[in-house]
């Protein structure tokens, strides 16, 4: 099946459903690492492209655990990431 590549509102609603737990950290980071295959693969990406790239490889890291259902980066961690995808800021 075709998927149209995600643009950082798409990678935004993502990580909402994570926080609202409709799709689980290990989910995302399948959708993530996927994009981050395509997006390598590509000779020329765009500013725009480039940033999503990324912020992809970024956040491959949502679902490290440091003990089973306690991850390295908290809810709290994803929200800052959101609202720094919705102002165009690199991700650290």
């Amino acid at each position: 099946m075709f998927e149209s590549q995600p643009t950082n509102k798409d990678l935004i609603n993502k990580l909402e459903d994570v926080l609202k737990e409709d799709i689980s950290r290990e989910q995302f980071n399948i959708w993530a690492y996927k994009w981050v295959q395509n997006l390598d693969n590509r000779s020329n990406l765009s500013l725009d492209e480039n940033q999503l790239h990324e912020y992809f490889i970024f956040l491959l890291g949502i679902d490290l655990e440091m003990e089973p259902d306690i991850y390295f980066y908290d809810n709290r961690h994803i929200q800052e990431w959101i609202e720094k995808i919705k102002h165009g800021i690199q991700l650290s």
